[in-house]
């Protein structure tokens, strides 16, 4: 069963920007209001996209905020089922109308949310810049010479946890998210969507990690199905070798791109898990490892500042409950010694063989 989830968070941004939104706000609602009385007209949604551009008080509204207003007044028009809509609701209407709130009070009342559909293949969505979640900041791209920044709150934990899986999933275009918009808060809405996958009892995979290579078996009943290993040794030898600070552009791309690899190893191990029918995954529990107790300098740097595993665990976990398949963690303690006595492959696949064997 699919689940719709929005979040709500309050933001802050300069005095500016705000009249930047409010502005934008008015066009938009105005888009809205005035497609809205041409659907009730009959009038088809092409024509009214042709229609709109006679507007002489929408000049800061691009196509695409344009085109997300009209759908935003069919989807009103549909929920209402043809009746009238009184925009800015009853009450303020009849309060305006016995003096009880002022014309610009009644104008502020009207005012909708700026609403944004979102795209997968636009990074989730096309108007907003959603890479820096874990820096608390949403950049409102308005148009290509105006973005706007954003500067969320620090907020609690489970809500940091919904970030994470949105910028983790919006890389790999594997999300759409939505997003409503006034000079308060900022409203993300995406939906989780659940497979009821068929599972079956004796099918588990292991997974072995380590900073250059993630290394997975499939198994049944001890006999080997499947087995693969992911190689990010090229691209962490590259960082390492070309010694960047870790402030430097170059170095944030090349992170940015070790990053990026490693979901998409997440998204492929989720998918071989299905298509194999798993219904255990077994992982390293390396949380006692720490990753400050290495002598040199630059094997320290490769597991302290390069080594995504916590990166890839989150996601791959989020990802497997999804499925409702259940990610156990084991202990590491000698698997690889004791996979290479047992196994020929490749060191991480035989350490994963042993983590499977051991987990199951």
């Amino acid at each position: 069963m699919n689940k719709l989830i929005t979040l709500k968070i309050p933001y802050k941004t300069s005095e500016e920007n705000l009249k930047t939104i409010s502005k934008l706000q008015q066009e938009y609602s105005n888009v809205v209001r005035y497609s809205y009385n041409r659907v009730l007209d009959k009038i088809s949604q092409k024509e009214i996209r042709s229609k709109v551009k006679d507007l002489n008080n929408i000049s800061n509204l691009n196509s695409w905020f344009v085109q997300c207003a009209i759908l935003e007044a069919l989807s009103i028009h549909k929920r209402n089922k043809n009746n009238k809509v009184i925009f800015g609701g009853k009450s303020n209407f009849y309060n305006r109308i016995k003096h009880k709130i002022s014309n610009e009070e009644f104008k502020e009342r009207r005012l909708l949310l700026i609403s944004i559909q979102g795209e997968k293949l636009k990074n989730g969505n096309r108007s907003f810049d959603l890479k820096h979640l874990d820096e608390n900041k949403i950049i409102f791209k308005v148009n290509k010479k105006t973005h706007l920044e954003l500067q969320l709150p620090n907020l609690k934990s489970n809500y940091r946890k919904k970030l994470a899986f949105i910028e983790q999933m919006i890389q790999t275009q594997d999300l759409t998210v939505s997003i409503k918009l006034n000079q308060k808060y900022i409203y993300l809405t995406y939906e989780e969507k659940k497979e009821n996958i068929e599972k079956l009892d004796n099918r588990y995979l292991g997974i072995d990690l380590n900073p250059n290579y993630i290394g997975i078996s499939i198994k049944e009943d001890g006999k080997i199905l499947y087995t693969k290993c992911y190689d990010f040794s090229s691209i962490a030898k590259e960082i390492m070798s070309e010694s960047n600070s870790s402030d430097s552009e170059r170095f944030k791309y090349l992170n940015n791109k070790l990053k990026f690899e490693t979901l998409e190893v997440s998204k492929d191990i989720t998918s071989l898990a299905k298509s194999y029918k798993v219904k255990f995954v077994f992982i390293e529990d390396l949380k006692n490892i720490s990753k400050n107790n290495f002598d040199f300098k630059k094997l320290n740097r490769l597991t302290k500042n390069l080594w995504k595993r916590d990166y890839f665990i989150q996601n791959l976990t989020k990802r497997l409950s999804l499925m409702n398949v259940k990610l156990f963690k084991v202990n590491p303690m000698y698997s690889s010694i004791i996979g290479n006595l047992q196994h020929e492959y490749f060191d991480p696949i035989n350490a994963s063989l042993e983590i499977a064997r051991r987990g199951y």
